[in-house]
Parts: C-alpha cells; sequence; structure tokens
C-alpha cells in the first residue's frame, strides 16, 4: 500500500526531478513545466495540482520570442502498472486557474496535439527495494519486481506485485 505522503515523495522525486520542475516542453527558452505539486488520489486517477510557468513561442537564436503564462493548474492521470513502473496514463489538464493561460494553452494544444505528455513513469523499483529488503534483512537483493494489479482508494494505492529477492 502507498499511502499520500509516499505518492507525493514519488512524484517529487521521479516527475519534479530538475530543480522541483516537470518539464513538459523544453525547447531551450520556449519552455512549459510545472512546479510545487501537490498530490492527491480520486477514484482510478492521480490528481496533481502545481503550478505552471511557460513560455509559448518559437526559438530564434538564443532567446524564444512568444510570450510568458502562468498559473496554477490540475492536472490527472489514469493510474496502471507495467513491469516496475507505476503508469500516470491519459493526462489530461482539469483546471487552469487563470483565463488568458488557459487560453494559450488551448491554442497550443489545437496546433500541437502532443504538446503535453499523455502518459508518464514512476518506477517502483527503489521504492519496493527499500521495504523488502528492509523486512528481509540487509544482505538481501531484488532479483525481480512486477506489478500485478493497482487499486486506488481515496486514502492510498494498493499494488499487488510479484518479486523474488535473493540472500547470499
Amino acid at each position: 500500500m502507498v499511502g499520500p505522503r509516499n505518492v507525493q515523495a514519488l512524484v517529487l522525486d521521479q516527475l519534479f526531478n530538475r530543480d522541483g520542475r516537470w518539464y513538459l516542453i523544453d525547447d531551450g527558452d520556449c519552455h512549459t513545466y510545472l512546479e510545487s505539486p501537490h498530490t492527491r488520489i480520486a477514484l482510478d486517477r492521480l490528481v496533481l495540482r502545481a503550478h505552471l510557468s511557460s513560455r509559448f513561442g518559437q526559438q530564434m537564436g538564443n532567446t524564444c520570442v512568444g510570450a510568458d503564462f502562468a498559473s496554477n493548474v490540475t492536472l490527472s492521470g489514469k493510474l496502471r502498472g507495467s513491469g516496475h513502473f507505476l503508469i500516470l496514463d491519459d493526462i489530461r489538464i482539469d483546471r487552469v486557474d487563470d483565463e488568458s493561460a488557459r487560453s494559450a494553452l488551448d491554442l497550443a494544444l489545437k496546433v500541437e496535439p502532443q504538446l503535453i505528455p499523455r502518459a508518464a513513469k514512476i518506477d517502483l523499483t527503489e521504492f519496493v527495494t527499500k521495504d523488502a529488503l528492509t523486512a528481509a534483512g540487509s544482505s538481501a537483493r531484488l532479483d525481480e519486481f512486477r506489478i500485478l494489479g493497482i487499486t486506488t482508494r481515496p486514502d492510498s494505492i494498493v499494488i499487488q506485485f510479484d518479486l523474488s529477492m535473493s540472500v547470499p
């Protein structure tokens, strides 16, 4: 079972791994990133509230010719497992607080639908290794880890998995 604090920590460590930012677009000075995330679990989706900072435009030489936008946003993604990854799939923007930022984002997505990633991977190996190896003893080694199923609850994500370990 992965509780809210662990979900928040996993998201921060693996998605917001560049100075606390998750870059959705990183084209030099033209960029869109999220920062200051807060996660929660709702039905079968992970909800992410964060601050969006963006410089939409065209890269010309060493600069981006365009406009700056910023807003608090809410995104969500459907949770599923694949191998040792927790997949945040079907990512969508559920809310943009600032109307001009919403309009710019809508326009950008019409021009370039793949502008915002539709999926993201969170590797659970380190998380499981830490807990499993602590329980098995410090000399144990995780050989294989595979997610079998995921169930979301209002207060946690229940992950069913198969693992094999070896002890020298």
